[in-house]
């Protein structure tokens, strides 16, 4: 359900094609929230259906003509509704937190190379968010007060982020006192 929304508030900022809305949705909605190119254009098509969004083809030299999505005033209200109620707190589901909750199975090596992997993965991670954040800061003013509430969960995935390597980097410690006694 909260793709949909997603799609929704994508284009009330900016309208754009398919192609467009996938590459805003990369850059800013992955971070917490995952489609792959198929569910978008299937919302798409079915927001389109539904008459919450508008579709104008543009014509491209050599290609197909081109779809720019819009918001109509049924998708403005239907975002609008969304937006006032409540949302209920998503609860972690991580993987490797059950692996790690079962790490008495794991050698001190195993677990560390367990935690070493999750560890650059969220590095990585946290370089993307990072550059993502430079180039927010990078634009103008009146954009950046335009959307700063939109910009507000890629600063929490930079937190998170930190929180998380912080806490990889302390447990490694651990296993190492572990494995000194």
């Amino acid at each position: 359900m909260s793709l949909r929304f997603a799609v929704l508030t994508l284009l009330d900022i900016e309208p754009g094609s398919g192609y467009d809305l996938k590459r805003r949705f990369e850059r800013s909605i992955s971070h917490f929230w995952s489609a792959s190119h198929q569910q978008m254009y299937r919302e798409l098509h079915k927001l389109h259906q539904e008459g919450l969004l508008d579709c104008a083809e543009q014509p491209q030299e050599g290609r197909p003509d081109k779809k720019v999505y819009s918001l109509t005033d049924a998708g403005r209200a239907a975002l609008q509704e969304w937006a006032e109620k409540p949302a209920a707190p998503q609860k972690i589901r991580e993987p490797f937190l059950i692996q790690l909750f079962a790490g008495h199975r794991l050698t001190s090596a195993q677990m560390r190379r367990q935690l070493e992997r999750h560890l650059e993965q969220h590095r990585a991670l946290l370089e993307t968010y990072q550059e993502q954040n430079r180039r927010f800061y990078s634009r103008d003013p009146e954009h950046q007060q335009r959307l700063w509430l939109a910009h507000q969960p890629l600063l929490l995935g930079i937190e998170t982020e930190k929180t998380w390597i912080r806490w990889a980097e302390q447990l490694l410690a651990r296993l190492d006192e572990e494995g000194d006694s």
